[in-house]
Parts: structure tokens; sequence; C-alpha cells
């Protein structure tokens, strides 16, 4: 069992709970001492002593946030859901000179499993570890296509939210600058920023560690397509579940009981259950006088109906919630 893993998470504010999932989820499976680098891209005080009040319990930790202001992200695209603090696993290497190997997740991944499996994967002359999307072909055919026409890789094209570093390696292939040129050389043809950028970097020269360990829940019907053994295994005995376009906190949760049951016992509880589609209020029936003074109107909000005459609610009642749950945390 290794005795210390070094593990670099990366967010925002928005995404802070986030942090406090996958850690919990991680502690939750692995003995050996985790050592947590949160790469802050303006988390709060407040978020941080939510964070580590919902990882209380454990006593096989330790957490540092570490100001990624001086990197000056901003030079990065900034495009959709995407937000340039993505781009801060760069600099992992100039950020843990002193590791001798570092592993890198997003932070829209639970762990079933002991994280330690993974860390020790050996990556021999390969600076990097990552798991294939081969299954999914939009994003690499995009890349030789659209991006980068040079592009060896082929299907072996790599998802950048589990990474496992050599940090010496890395630095000795000055690997840092070769991500931010390429970044800005491309940035305006980007798709799956960060991702694109690994892959061109990266095309062919790193290790393909097993789908278990970056499990992509939204498509394992397409992994299970590929009939192999080692997709089976994924589905069956992962040890990271990963939420790459299709988001608990956005999707029924019916669906991922998985993720609600580590959200339950986190401090970010109610603040997470509140991003969910059926915490905002949806309108039902709607009718306007002259087609747009609203007379009367009908709206659900999570397991509440309200009516309103014009726009005054006038009658709260309770519906049945097929996925109510309680929280145990903040």
């Amino acid at each position: 069992m290794t005795e210390r893993i070094p593990i670099v998470l990366a967010s925002d504010d928005n995404y802070a709970p986030f942090v406090a999932t996958v850690a919990y989820s991680i502690l939750d499976n692995t003995q050996s001492f985790v050592e947590f680098y949160v790469l802050d891209g303006g988390i709060t005080d407040k978020s941080k002593d939510k964070i580590r009040n919902s990882l209380e319990k454990f006593r096989n930790f330790s957490m540092d946030f570490i100001d990624m202001s001086r990197f000056n992200l901003e030079r990065f695209p900034n495009m959709r859901h995407y937000t340039v603090n993505m781009f801060s696993r760069y600099f992992i290497p100039e950020l843990l000179p002193e590791k001798k190997k570092v592993l890198y997740l997003d932070v829209d991944i639970i762990a079933k499993g002991d994280i330690s499996e993974l860390y020790e994967q050996e990556l021999g002359e390969y600076c990097l570890g990552a798991i294939l999307e081969d299954f999914y072909k939009d994003n690499y055919q995009r890349l030789k296509n659209e991006i980068y026409p040079e592009y060896k890789g082929g299907s072996n094209y790599f998802n950048s939210g589990v990474l496992l570093m050599d940090i010496q390696k890395l630095l000795d292939g000055k690997y840092v600058e070769m991500l931010v040129d390429t970044t800005l050389k491309y940035a305006d043809l980007l798709s799956c920023p960060d991702q694109d950028v690994f892959n061109i970097v990266f095309e062919n020269n790193f290790k393909i560690l097993d789908y278990r360990f970056n499990i992509q829940i939204d498509h394992i019907g397409l992994l299970e397509r590929l009939s192999l053994e080692s997709a089976m295994q994924a589905k069956t005995n992962p040890v990271l579940i990963h939420y790459t376009s299709k988001k608990p906190w956005k999707s029924n949760p019916n669906e991922y009981p998985e993720f609600w049951e580590i959200v339950k016992k986190t401090h970010f509880c109610r603040r997470i259950k509140r991003m969910l589609p059926e915490s905002r209020y949806s309108r039902i029936v709607g009718y306007y006088l002259f087609g747009f003074i609203p007379m009367l109107e009908v709206l659900n909000k999570e397991n509440k109906r309200v009516y309103k005459i014009f726009g005054i609610p006038f009658i709260k009642s309770k519906t049945s919630s097929s996925h109510k749950f309680n929280c145990f945390g903040g």
C-alpha cells in the first residue's frame, strides 16, 4: 500500500461542492494517506471551510489550496461551459516539482475503489498515463479534421480528466511550455480545450490505462459495444466514475444514486440539491391577458405547486416526488 498519494483537483467557487464529493469518495475507499492539492480559481473562504468540514470524519488526508491567479489563466480560451481554470492542470509539474508522481482528477468524479490501485500503475518510459475515449469517435475525428490535421493518434484519443503524471519527466521534457504554447496557437479552433491540447502534445506518447480508472458513465453503452473484457470490468468494478457530459446535478437523481449517497454526507448537500432542474420554477400552465399580462400561472418547484393570479401567489400545495432525500450535512 502506498503511504502517501498526492492528488490534484482544480476548481473555482462554482465547483467547490464537487471538491468535497470527490475527496469524500476517495477517502471513503482509500486507506493510504492522501495529500489533496486544490488549484484554486477563486474558491471563497466559506466554501473552503465547508469542504474541510465535509471531510472531518477522516484522518488520512491533508488539503492545500494553491492560488492560481499568478499564472494568468485569462490568456487561455474561455468557451461554452468550460472555464479557464481547466488549464491550471498544465502547471502541476511546476507547482509540485518535489513529487515523483502525481494524480490529477476532475471534480465531476467519484471513487468506488481504492485510489492507490490507480496511483501505483507503472508508467515505464512514459511521463503521462491516461484512459482512452476510443469508444467515442467525435472528439478525435474533430481534432484531426478541424483542428490539427497532423494528428497521428488515431483512436488513441484520451480523456484529460484523469491523468497520472511523472513530474520529473514532464519537467525535463519542458511539457508545461509545450502545453501553453499549443493552447495559444490553436485557441480559436479547440473544441475540448485542454483535452485537445493534451492529445496534440502527447499523441501516441502516453501509457494507456484501464477503463476502470475512468469509466465515463454517460458513455457506458458505447463502451459495451466494444465487447472487451476490460470494458465489462470497467462497468462492474470501477475505481473512478466520471460524469463527463451528463452531470448528476442536472439530471434526475434516480439515475445516479451512487453520487447522491456521497452528496448527502457533505456540507454542500442543500447547495447541490438546489442545482437540480426541478429546484427551479417550471411553468405548467399560463393564461395571459392581451397576450402578455399573466392572469393565471401554475408553476412547479421541487415538490411544490404554486398558483398565481396576476403574479400574486395564492395557493401552494405539495406534489409527490420520487427522488426526495434528506441532507445529512449542510
